[in-house]
């Protein structure tokens, strides 16, 4: 970057004509070939992107990803409450997805236009969600920021500085006044807020509440001891038992020799990674490694993707736009961001079939931190392998240094066998002194093929 600097400067004859010539090949880069060089995980423009991070604050745009709604992640459990009561839908992501589209916009609003949450107990979250007013409650199974829900839902105009905050549960509702309010857990602290919000949802919501009928759908604090030993906000449809679907588990990308590769899948799944197919490569006895300098990408018979660094000065995988001391939201968004593209999520060919991906949380590692992403069938988080997760992306500064991928593509068959009513299955988990925990459908995939189905788990 510093010889194209000094040629800048040589052809100008000042300062600010040197920098009005950055900042066109600037915007030249970011319009037409930022997602050439994303692409490939190398683009030219890096030094470039780092000189305009340090002199401003990073937005959704600028950080790698696709702040769009379609890229956002979708709750997998939605109550509506009202005067006449509460609708809940949970496991039918179909029905889920047609009611929370209608509620985007207004979602996308009450975020951008909260104000500082001020802290509040649990009682009076619980309130919030018995007062019989018109509201929605939304559940994301896993740990997002609320900086990332906001710029994927307004399309990346912003993240809401005052919102830095990561949740799993929040609730748009009224209070006594008809004031709209954002109440929210964190995840991190386990803390409850509430953020006053945009005046005009008030009507916005009420409206929204009059087309859904009441279910009868409760939650485990508002069921009475039948179900005290469960976590408060374990939803309960109360009807009969579930019957969630039975769905084929293969692994997407096989290892097939034939003549000098293994075959189309595994081709276009080392490209993605900007590794070449044709690069030195050895077959194990359950997988195969290729190598490329000091770099190793290994690719098991199970669909299990390793890589880790090797030179950290000269990273394969930069992520552009960070900022020198990235927040939550930067490191989830770009690692989300990763994640769906190589996972080719949202495509007709996508890896993940009929799963969806959905962000579990971020931890800390001895040189940055991971970002943990699953997979969720029609709602039932899916336990996969031995870790448990679809993804984990691991970041150091500024750059992914590493990552495990278990690729696995799902496919729905029919409907699965029946599982035990809510009222039978919290008597089995009290009966395992589980009390406190929450009771949800699960999957589990020990990779070994064939199907999987459903069941009760404790929480």
């Amino acid at each position: 970057m510093g010889s194209k600097k000094r040629r800048l400067i040589e052809w100008g004859k000042n300062a600010l004509i040197a920098l009005l010539a950055l900042s066109a090949l600037y915007l030249l880069g970011r319009t037409q070939l930022y997602e050439e060089g994303a692409a490939s995980g190398r683009s030219w423009l890096s030094g470039l992107t780092q000189v305009f991070a340090e002199q401003e604050s990073p937005t959704p745009s600028q950080v790698l990803g696709n702040w769009s709604q379609g890229s956002a992640q979708r709750p997998v459990r939605m109550v509506v409450l009202s005067p006449q009561g509460s609708a809940g839908i949970q496991y039918d992501n179909a029905a889920l997805d047609s009611l929370f589209l209608e509620f985007t916009n207004p979602l996308a609003d009450a975020l951008i236009g909260a104000g500082s949450p001020r802290q509040i107990s649990q009682e009076d979250f619980q309130a919030a969600l018995s007062a019989q007013r018109p509201g929605v409650y939304l559940d994301f199974l896993g740990q997002i920021p609320l900086a990332n829900l906001t710029a994927w839902l307004s399309g990346g105009r912003t993240v809401n500085s005052a919102l830095t905050q990561s949740v799993r549960r929040l609730l748009l509702t009224l209070d006594d006044s008809g004031n709209a309010l954002l109440y929210f857990i964190d995840e991190n602290t386990g803390n409850y807020y509430a953020a006053e919000t945009t005046r005009d949802l008030a009507a916005r919501l009420a409206r929204f509440v009059e087309g859904v009928s009441p279910n009868g759908a409760a939650f485990a604090f508002q069921s009475g001891d039948a179900y005290a030993a469960l976590a408060p906000y374990t939803l309960l449809e109360g009807a009969e038992a579930p019957q969630p679907g039975r769905y084929a588990a293969a692994n997407p990308v096989p290892i097939t020799e034939s003549g000098d590769g293994y075959g189309e899948a595994f081709a276009s799944l080392v490209e993605s990674l900007t590794f070449q197919p044709q690069s030195m490569s050895y077959r194990s006895r359950d997988g195969v490694t290729i190598q490329e300098g000091s770099e190793r990408l290994r690719i098991s018979d199970t669909g299990q993707v390793t890589y880790e660094a090797a030179d950290l000065t000269d990273p394969r995988f930069p992520i552009q736009g960070l900022s020198q001391d990235p927040t939550e939201w930067e490191l989830v968004g770009s690692a989300w961001s990763f994640v769906e593209e190589v996972f080719q999520v949202g495509a007709a060919s996508s890896l993940c079939g009929d799963a969806r991906l959905y962000i579990q949380g971020l931890e800390e590692t001895e040189t940055g931190v991971a970002v943990c992403i699953g997979y969720q069938l029609d709602g039932a988080a899916v336990l996969v392998g031995e870790e448990g997760s679809a993804a984990r992306i691991e970041i150091t500064d500024g750059a992914i240094t590493g990552f495990q991928l278990q690729l696995r593509q799902y496919t729905y068959l029919d409907e699965g066998p029946q599982v035990l009513p809510e009222l039978q299955a919290t008597a089995a988990l009290e009966a395992q002194s589980a009390q406190g925990s929450e009771l949800l459908l699960y999957y589990y995939d020990d990779l070994r093929g064939g199907e999987v189905t459903a069941d009760w788990g404790a929480f």
